[in-house]
């Protein structure tokens, strides 16, 4: 028995080995060299400007996207690759083009029969033979564009009044335009306090109730600003109960202005319609 079982270990010991060889030669791996770039590039790309999400109104026929490079010194065109499964929905340029000494140009991208409300997605490329494929940067040869045709309208012109960025105690007033999308039935003031792409919205049915948009905290409807506090962070509005007066055509935004780490106060903010559009 002790024999048989020494042969047998024996033969387990040779096929272990067997198969630890025919491993070994199967994990060598012969490594194709990392292809070569164009070491005089002009490493060109997209501007950190840019904005990946892109909305444009509902008269808007294109829109624009801004491309760099780091050498300026020559004119210079260089090749733009566009991939899309829309057809040719979006007409991009086959190539941007640079002046002597140019660091930056603007395409025009043409949209064409795009439907309201629906975000679409293409990518554009540059040619690769003018970028800098193995160095780390910040910006990047390729962009993932998202478009979003929207139906706002303006609705009404007005005043919209603020008292928490008054540089006193009393209220402050700036024009503003009221606008109204009817795809989604919402009302909007757009860029309210005067920061890009921080909007109030809300539902109104012309009545005295008022329904704001926004993230729900409890009994509130929360609406970042824009204006990031230099200690504190981002500044929230913090919609409590809003309504509307037929009487002054004026609509009250009770507000409480927090950030992380706490509340500002509350301070009413009031919309004035003026000219209705």
């Amino acid at each position: 028995m002790k024999l048989l079982n020494k042969f047998r270990f024996g033969i387990l010991l040779t096929s272990m080995s067997v198969l630890l060889m025919a491993t070994a030669c199967e994990d060598e791996i012969t490594r194709d060299p990392s292809p070569e770039y164009n070491t005089s590039s002009a490493n060109v790309y997209f501007a950190s400007s840019n904005k990946a999400s892109i909305v444009i109104g509902v008269e808007a026929t294109n829109f624009e996207i801004t491309i760099a490079r780091e050498k300026t010194t020559a004119a210079q065109t260089v090749k733009l690759k566009t991939e899309s499964s829309f057809g040719d929905l979006f007409t991009v340029p086959e190539s941007v083009t640079f002046a002597a000494g140019e660091a930056q140009k603007v395409i025009t991208i043409t949209c064409g029969e795009m439907e309201l409300m629906t975000s679409y997605h293409f990518s554009i490329e540059i040619d690769g033979n003018e970028t800098k494929p193995y160095v780390a940067q910040t910006v990047y040869p390729r962009m993932e564009v998202n478009i979003l045709k929207e139906d706002f309208k303006p609705y009404a012109n007005g005043l919209y009044w603020n008292v928490f960025f008054a540089p006193g105690d009393d209220y402050i007033s700036w024009p503003l335009t009221l606008e109204y999308s009817a795809i989604s039935t919402t009302y909007r003031l757009k860029d309210t306090w005067g920061y890009a792409g921080y909007n109030v919205t809300f539902k109104w049915d012309g009545g005295s109730s008022v329904t704001m948009g926004g993230t729900a905290s409890g009994s509130y409807k929360v609406i970042k600003t824009g204006y990031v506090h230099s200690k504190y962070g981002m500044v929230s509005a913090y919609f409590g109960t809003c309504t509307y007066s037929a009487a002054n055509k004026e609509f009250t935004f009770p507000i409480t202005w927090r950030v992380s780490a706490g509340s500002f106060g509350a301070y009413t903010d009031y919309y004035e319609i003026k000219t209705l559009l």
